[in-house]
């Protein structure tokens, strides 16, 4: 929900190294410490869900500083992520620049055209960053495809779930150590493999067209929730972040129900903010290279899709 996600979660700074082109380090998925998912499937057997503490379907958590305005940290399924690199010199207590966080997203998508506002942002956080701009004229299925595919089938004994919400059901399986609370996130969006017939390979190759689809999902989505009128700030769509974790882990058939669960319109909330950013151009190739929708409502990953 880098991409919530943007789709969305360490998730988003995978996207945001990858859509570079310039793999290196922590920052693409294939260079990631490999977590051993029979440890999971272990515990997942061993353990009743329902009175499980280590166990999450959306195993992503932000860490924030004692104002709740910057991350310090993050976790990634078994993996704890430490100090992360937002720029301390644009970003700290009373700069200037601290005070774009609390203004509407609209007034500094008028103020600055079509410039990608993950460049003006710059480093503020994990999924926040430059590395996640989008040039669409360096537009290619294959760049992409290669960048950001899902690890699919090559983890031995992924746990399988079921996500419910908001009349909405998925059956899906763990394919990365935090990615799959993403699923959700992206099928109520509507861009994974099989959901649109107008996003396909063609149109990843041809900036026009896919300018115009990702302009059109935007405006489809703020015609339908008025999102507009809710004067979301980059303050407001980080501090939520963590909340639409929680929330899909109380969507999970695995987890306890702890508390309400999500809406259509809380995930594209999320996503509309990457629209305010660049037309959600990174959020909605990364969903779509997140999985595709099979029969039943399965999502498959990676080498199940025939990409």
């Amino acid at each position: 929900m880098l991409a919530l996600a943007g789709a969305v979660f360490f998730l988003a700074s995978a996207v945001v190294s990858c859509m570079s082109n310039s793999c290196q380090g922590l920052g693409c998925l294939d260079d990631m410490p490999s977590v051993n998912l029979l440890q999971v499937q272990s515990a997942y057997e061993r353990k009743d869900k329902a009175n499980s503490t280590d166990f999450h379907c959306a195993p992503i958590y932000k860490v924030w500083d004692e104002d709740e305005r910057y991350q310090k940290s993050g976790v990634c399924g078994w993996m704890n992520i430490p100090e992360l690199f937002r720029d301390k010199t644009k970003y700290h207590k009373g700069s200037q620049f601290e005070k774009e966080l609390e203004r509407p997203l609209t007034e500094i998508r008028k103020e600055h055209g079509a410039e990608d506002l993950f460049l003006y942002f710059g480093y503020l956080n994990d999924w926040i960053n430059p590395g996640a701009a989008f040039d669409v004229n360096k537009l290619s299925y294959e760049g992409l495809k290669k960048n950001i595919l899902s690890q699919g089938s090559k983890y031995p004994a992924p746990v399988d779930m079921t996500f419910k919400w908001d009349g909405n059901e998925i059956h899906t399986r763990q394919d990365h150590m935090c990615q799959t609370g993403d699923d959700p996130y992206c099928f109520a969006n509507g861009w994974m493999k099989n959901q649109n017939p107008a996003l396909n390979p063609a149109t990843f190759n041809d900036p026009a067209a896919y300018l115009h689809f990702a302009k059109d999902q935007c405006q489809q989505m703020n015609e339908r929730y008025n999102f507009d009128a809710d004067n979301i700030t980059m303050l407001m769509h980080t501090q939520e972040d963590n909340a639409m974790y929680d929330m899909t882990d109380n969507a999970c058939n695995l987890m306890p129900t702890k508390g309400p669960l999500p809406t259509n319109r809380d995930f594209q909330k999320h996503s509309y903010v990457k629209c305010l950013m660049n037309n959600a151009l990174t959020e909605i190739s990364y969903c779509y290279f997140r999985g595709c929708v099979l029969e039943g409502n399965r999502i498959g990953h990676g080498d199940e899709c025939n990409y």
